[in-house]
């Protein structure tokens, strides 16, 4: 197969014939791939939903079949491993979680068993960590922030010329923030001086990053209603810095769930400032007033010029920063787990 951690459709056929021999299987199951979507209806999304639920559901009973059939297969490796994407294709397409519990151990098989090939091998190492970097994004803990580091280790080990190499040690170092960040200062420091400048300027900004988590934030602004805003007289409060825009459609998505969160903890010391990168001031004034964004805001009119976008580094929005009592970043990605940060970040010091 060209690509077994790409599009489900290099993978899944459907209206399979019942193969002849083993080479005429795999053939098959690779030729007939591209019928998965054939004559979906477009218009009806329900029934096409449910007509490529069962087409997945019949190439999964294909890919077992060969297994099953041929269990010494030289492919065997690339077949379990198609049967995992089409397990998650299925559930994705049900809207249902997959059981990621027992891939993982499956994944782990493949990767270390020495008689698979090694480009399937470093196939299933990348997706554990993908499924590890998946839970350190939801948790951010130390457990996770662990397991994360030692399934990079565990790669890096066992595929020492892989390419991507520069880049997990950038993910490794973003995982050791959590429990060593001396360790994790000293790989962003080297990688500063990688000749991708796309990384390099990366391992920069993180470097910057960690400053912010050793000193006070220094912020000081006009707001947007013409009052003057100095970030240490939130000192003794918990601060989410929001930066966000109205043309964001994830930050309007999201913008319920942020004042939710503000009316639960603002009376235990939970407060919000946000620096929008709008350009409208109308919109921006219409918006906020009818959402009821009642915090203090930066609004200068630049877009992605933004003073303060560019001060710290911006590069997307919405991008979350929530700091602790002291002035100091305690989570650089809050979002997607906001309350439960918010929480942990009040009852810290509490």
């Amino acid at each position: 197969m060209k690509n077994l951690l790409g599009s489900v459709l290099l993978l899944v056929a459907s209206g399979l014939p019942a193969p002849a021999d083993e080479n005429t299987a795999w053939e098959s199951l690779q030729n007939e791939a591209a019928r998965l979507t054939e004559s979906l209806p477009e218009e009806d999304q329900e029934a096409g939903r449910k007509m490529l639920a069962a087409r997945l559901g019949e190439q999964l009973g294909h890919f077992k079949q060969f297994l099953q059939d041929y269990p010494q297969s030289p492919n065997r490796w690339e077949a379990r491993m198609a049967v995992m994407q089409i397990v998650n294709s299925l559930a994705m397409v049900q809207e249902r979680e997959p059981d990621m519990t027992g891939q993982s151990a499956e994944l782990e098989s493949i990767a270390d068993d020495q008689d698979a090939p090694e480009n399937v091998r470093a196939d299933a190492g990348l997706v554990l960590l993908q499924l590890a970097s998946m839970d350190f994004d939801r948790k951010r803990s130390e457990q996770s922030a662990r397991a994360l580091s030692q399934a990079i280790e565990k790669f890096i080990e066992t595929h020492p010329a892989d390419a991507r190499l520069p880049v997990l040690r950038m993910t490794k170092a973003q995982a050791l923030e959590i429990y060593e960040p001396d360790r994790a200062r000293a790989i962003f420091t080297d990688l500063t001086k990688d000749d991708d400048p796309e990384l390099s300027g990366a391992a920069k900004a993180a470097l910057d990053m960690m400053a912010m988590r050793d000193t006070p934030v220094d912020l000081t602004f006009t707001a947007a209603d013409g009052s003057n805003f100095d970030l240490t007289d939130l000192r003794g409060k918990v601060v989410l810095l929001d930066f966000w825009a109205t043309w964001c459609p994830p930050c309007v998505e999201e913008v319920p769930e942020l004042v939710a969160v503000y009316d639960k903890f603002r009376e235990q010391g939970f407060e919000i400032v946000g620096i929008s990168l709008d350009e409208n001031k109308a919109a921006f004034d219409q918006f906020t007033a009818e959402n009821k964004m009642t915090w203090p805001q930066f609004f200068d009119g630049k877009g992605w010029e933004n003073e303060l976008a560019k001060r710290f580094g911006i590069q997307s929005v919405p991008t979350m920063w929530l700091l602790d009592r002291e002035g100091k970043l305690v989570d650089a990605s809050p979002r997607g787990r906001l309350e439960e940060a918010v929480g942990a970040a009040l009852a810290a010091q509490d």
